[in-house]
C-alpha cells in the first residue's frame, strides 16, 4: 500500500540494547497503518483497524551505532518508530529493556535499509530484504541491520564490521550476503578474496561463541532470448555453497530463490518487484514489495536450515510465496515484450566485462 502522508514519529531515548517496544494504536476513523523502527525497518506492515478499535503491537528492536562508508560512527540514541497512516489516529509506544538474541546483518545495497520519499510508493522506492526481515519474527529475538549500499566483504570487515563486532555475544548471530560489489574486484573473486572473508567472518563469529549464517547474493534481472537470466552470480552462490559445507554453516541459498521466482515471473512481471519510475528502471535493487519478498525466502531458509532459535520464532503465516504466473510460450522477441526491453536499454545485455558500469550507484541514499 502507498501512504500520502508523512509517517508520525516517536523517539524515546535509550542507551544501546535491546528492547521489547510496544506500540498502541487507536483509530478514529476506518485506517490502514505500517509501523517502522530505526532506519525504516518494518516492524507491522498494512495493519487494518476499525474506526474507535484499539490495538497493540508489540515488538523487538535492536539500538545500535552504524559507521557508514567513508563516515565517522554515528551515535544512535534511542528507539525510533515512525508510522505511515493516511487516516486519522493516536498512537502511544511503551520500551523496556530485554536480554535477548540479536540477529546482526551484513551485506550490500540488496540487503541495508534503504530510506523513502513522502508521499511513499513501494515501487519507486528502493528496499534491502534486511529492512523487511524483523516484521516476520514474533518477540523473542532483535534484528540489526549493518548492510552497506556499495560494500565489498573487504570493506565491509574494514569499515562497518568495526561498529559491531565488539558487541557481538554468546547465542547473537550473524547473516552475511555479499557478491553484487566483490564481483567487479579483482581481488575479490568467487573462489579467492571472497572466499577468504567470508571464513575471516564464520571465524570471527564464532569466536565470540555466536552463529554465522551465509545467503548466495540476490540475482540480478537481466533476461536472455530464451527467457532466462543471465548467470552473473552463479560463481558467488557456488562459492557460498563451498564455505558453508566447509564450515558447517547454514546456507541461505538466495541465488537459487531469486533466480527462480524472476523467471516464473518473466522479463516484464520482474519489474514489479524492483525499483522503478516510469522507463527509469534498475535491475539489481529491488523496491519495497521485492524486498519483502526476498525477506520471505530468507524466513523460509531459516526454518528449512532449522535455524534455532530463529525458526521457532518465525511468524510462519506471513511468509507464504506465491510464485508469480506467466506464460513460458511468451518469449520476449516474440511478444510486446521485446517493445518494452527497447525502452529501457536492455535489449543488449551488459558483458561481464562491463561489471564496472552494471549497477546503479545508490551508495548514498
Amino acid at each position: 500500500m502507498n501512504y500520502e502522508k508523512e509517517p508520525l514519529h516517536i523517539s524515546t531515548s535509550v542507551p544501546n540494547g535491546t528492547y521489547e517496544v510496544t506500540v498502541t494504536v487507536t483509530a478514529h476513523e476506518d485506517i490502514v497503518f505500517t509501523i517502522l523502527s530505526q532506519s525504516r525497518r518494518f516492524m507491522a506492515q498494512d495493519i487494518n483497524l476499525g474506526k474507535g478499535e484499539s490495538t497493540d503491537i508489540t515488538f523487538n528492536v535492536s539500538v545500535c551505532d552504524y559507521h557508514k562508508n567513508n563516515e565517522d560512527y554515528t551515535n544512535v540514541n534511542g528507539v525510533e518508530i515512525d508510522i505511515m497512516c493516511d487516516g486519522d489516529f493516536t498512537a502511544l509506544s511503551a520500551v523496556s529493556p530485554v536480554n535477548i538474541p540479536t540477529v546482526y546483518i551484513a551485506g550490500d545495497s540488496t540487503v541495508t535499509d534503504q530510506p523513502a520519499e513522502y508521499p511513499y510508493n513501494a515501487t519507486s522506492t528502493y528496499c534491502g530484504w534486511g529492512q523487511m526481515f524483523p516484521q516476520f519474527f514474533n518477540t523473542g529475538i532483535a534484528v540489526e541491520n549493518h548492510a552497506q549500499s556499495g560494500s565489498t566483504t573487504e570493506d565491509f570487515k574494514n569499515v562497518n564490521f568495526t561498529a559491531f563486532k565488539d558487541k557481538i555475544k554468546k547465542g547473537d548471530f550473524l547473516i552475511i550476503e555479499f557478491g553484487h560489489n566483490d564481483q567487479k574486484i579483482d581481488t575479490l573473486d568467487a573462489f579467492g578474496g571472497y572466499t577468504e572473508n567470508l571464513k575471516y567472518f564464520v571465524n570471527f563469529v564464532r569466536e565470540k561463541s555466536a552463529n554465522p549464517i551465509i545467503c548466495s547474493p540476490i540475482n540480478r534481472i537481466i533476461f536472455q532470448e530464451d527467457g532466462t537470466l543471465l548467470n552473473l552470480l552463479g560463481d558467488y552462490r557456488t562459492a557460498v555453497k563451498n564455505v558453508c559445507d566447509e564450515m558447517n554453516v547454514p546456507f541461505i541459498d538466495l541465488w537459487s530463490r531469486t533466480t527462480e521466482f524472476f523467471e516464473a515471473a518473466g522479463a516484464v512481471k520482474a519489474w514489479d518487484y524492483f525499483w522503478g519510475n516510469g522507463t527509469d528502471r534498475d535491475y539489481t535493487h529491488t523496491n519495497d514489495i521485492g524486498g519483502n519478498i526476498v525477506a520471505r525466502f530468507v524466513a523460509n531458509e531459516m526454518i528449512k536450515n532449522n535455524v534455532q532459535p530463529i525458526a521457532d520464532l518465525i511468524k510462519k503465516d506471513m511468509i507464504n510465496v506465491e510464485m508469480p504466473k506467466h506464460d513460458s510460450s511468451v518469449k520476449p522477441q516474440n511478444s510486446k515484450e521485446i517493445e518494452h526491453l527497447k525502452t529501457i536499454g536492455l535489449v543488449n545485455v551488459p558483458k561481464a566485462s562491463e561489471l564496472a558500469d552494471l549497477d546503479k550507484d545508490i551508495t548514498n541514499i
